[in-house]
């Protein structure tokens, strides 16, 4: 079984199963330097995107976890058009036509099957605040189970989307993932229900309690509201993907 993971930046990248299907995952793929509106702030995006038209025009579905632009922005929208798309709600797709949508709450599955691979995608919580009242205002974020089989052969991927280490998330995941790849940031860690996503503390729970083959943390740095930084993560002794790197799983 080969199976490849190629980092476009941010939270987005391509999984490739055997050169034969792929699966793309919130393609923000704007350049250093754009600005992005958040609600009652804006935030300038810090590194470019390995924006490679010939892999990303290959994608067979994209995962979208929730519909923020730092995930899904105008340039990452032109290459849904005439795809499959998983999302956790209509809105996020709704000015967009042509789109084979499937809308997937957590705990659901969809699968697809190419030769002798079978590939179940499955909706996982993610909790996108520290608190209940900020995580109803942000809405409804997915991550992603990727279990890819073939005769006696698995392999198991973990998309955590933007989410806290908060109760109960990883009683919805297996303990024998390959890869987990990992949304960090640490955002407005100081803000009323922060930090909105995984701090590297978090990060080492995480790993603890699930103990994957291997894990990578991406959206680290990539916006100016982002916390945690490359240097820290690197110095707890992760590895930090490159911009356009491709790693075997």
């Amino acid at each position: 079984m080969s199976i490849s993971f190629t980092y476009c930046g941010v939270a987005c990248g391509v999984l490739s199963i055997d050169n034969k299907f792929y699966i793309g995952i919130d393609p923000d793929l704007s350049p250093k330097g754009t600005l992005v509106q958040f609600k009652g702030f804006v935030s300038e995006k810090q590194t470019n995107v390995n924006h490679d038209k010939s892999l990303l025009n290959k994608v067979d579905v994209w995962l979208i976890t929730h519909g923020h632009q730092d995930h899904l922005d105008d340039v990452g929208k032109n290459y849904l058009k005439g795809k499959t798309v998983i999302s956790p709600n209509k809105k996020i797709l709704n000015e967009l036509s042509g789109l084979n949508n499937f809308i997937l709450k957590w705990g659901e599955e969809k699968q697809f099957s190419i030769d002798d691979y079978l590939i179940t995608i499955k909706a996982l919580p993610a909790y996108h605040a520290s608190n209940y009242i900020m995580q109803k205002i942000v809405g409804k974020v997915n991550g992603y189970q990727i279990t890819i089989t073939r005769p006696l052969q698995t392999k198991i991927i973990y998309f955590t989307g933007d989410t806290i280490l908060y109760p109960r998330l990883t009683d919805f995941v297996p303990k024998n993932i390959d890869a987990i790849f990992a949304n960090l940031g640490a955002v407005k860690s100081d803000s009323f229900g922060g930090p909105f996503t995984m701090n590297l503390k978090m990060l080492q729970q995480l790993e603890s309690i699930l103990q994957p083959r291997k894990i990578y943390p991406i959206h680290i740095d990539d916006y100016s509201h982002y916390q945690t930084t490359k240097k820290e993560v690197i110095a707890a002794g992760y590895k930090v993907l490159t911009i356009g790197e491709r790693i075997d799983i």
